[in-house]
């Protein structure tokens, strides 16, 4: 299925349909170069792990008294681990040869749509890790202010 896309792409922009394109001929398409630089400095993602910390820790706080509730978020949390742990050790496989200014910070990012400054690139990232941990803070003050 896959290979008859791919053919019917290929031969849309072709003047001839050919069955394979020769080697040493270019794509009729544009095509994006691998990018394997994540270009998120260091201050973003302790950040982001520190509201997952603070996120799993209120929720702890809160029902920690229930052993189902405590073995529910315990998952969670080690789901997280797992998530962020397997993209580190993939992205560590390929390290960029050269970072980009944006990681280096020394100038934006730049997207697809435009630059981006560092303050944009952090409201975008850490907007729902913030709103998790304030979330989790707000039920723990609630559980103790409800139940002592």
């Amino acid at each position: 299925m896959l290979q008859e896309i791919d053919m019917a792409a290929v031969t849309q922009f072709c003047e001839q349909p050919q069955s394979v394109l020769p080697v040493e001929q270019e794509p009729p398409f544009p095509v994006q170069p691998e990018k394997t630089d994540l270009e998120i400095p260091n201050g973003i993602w302790l950040t982001m792990f520190a509201c997952y910390a603070v996120f799993f820790g209120a929720l702890l706080a809160a029902t920690g008294r229930e052993t189902g509730a405590v073995f529910m978020i315990v998952i969670s949390a080690l789901y997280a681990v797992v998530y962020f742990g397997v993209a580190s050790v993939l992205f560590t496989q390929n390290k960029p040869a050269n970072p980009s200014l944006f990681a280096k910070g020394i100038g934006p990012l730049v997207t697809s749509t435009g630059p981006m400054s560092k303050g944009s690139v952090a409201g975008q990232i850490l907007t729902i890790p913030l709103c998790l941990a304030l979330f989790a803070i707000a039920i723990a003050i609630y559980r103790s202010m409800i139940f002592g």
